[in-house]
């Protein structure tokens, strides 16, 4: 029965993960992986072009993102390169671009089942039954683990990295044989999938050496290890120059801090539930009652706000530090805890935006640390266990529950017109709703998409096309040529696309309404899903059941018509 539970909740995690992969068409950011993976089937190398034409999310960086011999150097090539290999078994299609990830996904509920065994087999000080069980759940039932692992992006390999990290630190700190090699492999693994990552695993390992300085200093293997991750990552980081990225977070240190509270926002609302955690602290009124009021500020705005942000950061640091870890044991809580503090600190300070999708890396220890919490709370009986786990993944309340709570009390002022700002209003703006149900019911309904229908229209006839938001879905879709801003400004594109249900750029929109004035321009719109950039992998912004309405699509006359 041990070995069953485990098993089964693997394959339930592997049915979420696989069925009806295919669909929907890739949203914005997988299809640039895909153009990227074509690029290296056609000449060995991800480059900034496909057949001539751009392929990049940004325009304003697209001078950046590249070497001038035309190699993409943007970010490291794992995730293309896994792509280009399922391109060339199983055809060009969505399913070929997101296996890789997928499989990669159940693999890390596997490693993560193991690692989370050995976790209490290392834990001296007090074990908690059944919360390696519980842990698995947690994660094979998380919705914003199995939405992140269906993308064909880096994701689900950040998630994967970082449990190969954990397993390799702690076979380092044993003594094993080959402890250092899988340290410094497992870390180009995350070095590979995305620059930031790697430094997030870095930074928490060298928090836990450094808490253990009678240990680390004194035993050449954590030396050999450092030489030998330095020695891989060094060529990397030289040739991709990953200090230099033009764009990417170009804010303050007071901006950072409210990264910092939208990020631990989106884990409440959707990792953790504070009103179970709450639960297991009972006892221990004066500490929930801080941790109370310090949400109350995360939820509003301005000073205070940012102030109980770095609160929260601090006091998870200190939690962290505080955890004992006896001389060749690693304590996985602590590492979970400094990996949480690492993680948010780095992301925090250079992220582009607050998006939760960076945050799929924590998914694994943060499952752990609450499931621990919950095997606790119900003192290991497996029954209640069960039923705790139950309730936390039938439902959000018990996320979103304490989040209203706080902000009826705080009566937030609103949030800055910012991304971050936006993604604020939304957690606080969150209903009560089963998520796993409705992902549930919507990966065997089969995921919707508005790209399918655009597509179809598209290779009607034309050549090129302007898309505001999905110009590479598109691309990818149908392999005309997509007109990006700068150059829409002077040339007529064979279809408009604007974005069907977010705001155009003030010059965009201008010009958008110049061609449609002119009437060289007639509608081709279509009922087609509500969606969010084809659907948004993230929980905050995926509509797991869309509403239907008018895709705003124009063809342009043909001479004749005129």
């Amino acid at each position: 029965m041990k070995r069953l539970l485990p098993i089964g909740l693997i394959a339930i995690g592997a049915v979420l993960l696989l069925w009806n992969l295919g669909r929907p068409a890739l949203w914005e950011d997988e299809a640039e992986t895909a153009l990227r993976a074509e690029s290296i089937l056609e000449t060995g190398l991800p480059r900034t072009s496909l057949r001539g034409v751009l392929v990049t999310v940004q325009p304003s960086l697209a001078a950046h993102e590249g070497k001038p011999s035309g190699v993409w150097t943007w970010n490291t090539w794992l995730p293309a390169y896994l792509v280009a290999a399922s391109f060339a078994v199983l055809g060009r299609t969505p399913f070929a671009a997101r296996l890789p990830f997928a499989l990669s996904g159940i693999l890390t509920l596997w490693l993560s089942w193991r690692l989370f065994c050995g976790g209490e087999d290392d834990e001296l000080v007090e074990r908690r039954a059944h919360s390696a069980e519980a842990a698995l759940a947690l994660l094979a039932l998380s919705p914003a683990f199995l939405l992140f692992c269906r993308q064909s992006r880096y994701y689900a390999l950040v998630a994967l990295g970082a449990v190969l990290v954990f397993h390799a630190w702690r076979r380092l700190l044993a003594g094993k044989p080959w402890g250092a090699l899988a340290l410094a492999l497992s870390l180009q693994c995350l070095l590979h999938a995305s620059f930031a990552f790697f430094a997030c695993a870095c930074l928490t390992l060298a928090l836990d050496a450094a808490l253990r300085l009678d240990e680390c200093p004194r035993a050449g293997r954590f030396w050999v290890a450092a030489a030998l991750s330095l020695a891989f990552a060094a060529p990397t980081a030289w040739y991709f120059r990953i200090w230099d990225r033009p764009g990417n977070h170009a804010y303050g240190f007071i901006e950072s801090l409210e990264f910092l509270k939208t990020f631990l926002l989106w884990l409440a609302a959707f990792v953790v539930p504070l009103a179970l955690v709450a639960a297991v602290f009972a006892r221990r009124w004066m500490a929930v009652a801080a941790g109370f009021a310090l949400l109350c500020g995360l939820v509003a705005e301005g000073p205070w706000s940012r102030l109980c942000a770095a609160l929260v950061w601090a006091a998870l640091l200190i939690a962290g530090a505080r955890l004992p870890a006896p001389y060749g044991v690693m304590n996985l809580s602590r590492l979970c805890l400094l990996a949480l503090v690492a993680t948010l600190a780095i992301l925090s300070w250079t992220a582009a935006e607050p998006y939760g999708r960076y945050l799929a890396g924590l998914l694994p220890a943060l499952a752990y640390l609450v499931a621990r919490g919950f095997s606790s709370l119900a003192c290991g009986r497996a029954p209640i266990v069960a039923g705790i786990i139950a309730a936390a993944a039938g439902g959000n309340l018990f996320f979103v529950g304490p989040l209203k709570a706080a902000q009826a009390l705080s009566a937030p002022a609103a949030a800055a017109e910012s991304v971050s700002g936006m993604m604020r209003r939304r957690l606080r703006d969150l209903p009560a709703r089963a998520d796993l149900g409705l992902f549930a019911a919507e990966v065997f309904r089969g995921p919707q998409g508005y790209i399918e229908a655009a597509a179809a229209a598209l290779k009607s006839g034309g050549e090129t096309f302007f898309s505001d938001e999905d110009a590479l879905s598109l691309m990818f879709a149908t392999r005309l040529r997509p007109v990006y801003p700068d150059e829409f400004k002077t040339v007529e594109p064979d279809w408009l696309m604007p974005s069907p249900w977010i705001r155009l750029s003030v010059e965009e929109d201008a010009r958008v309404r110049e061609l449609l004035a002119s009437g060289r321009y007639e509608p081709a719109a279509m009922d087609a899903p509500r969606l969010l950039w084809q659907n948004n992998p993230d929980p905050l912004f995926h509509d797991f059941s869309a509403r239907r309405g008018l895709l705003p699509l124009f063809r342009r006359r043909s001479p004749r018509s005129n």
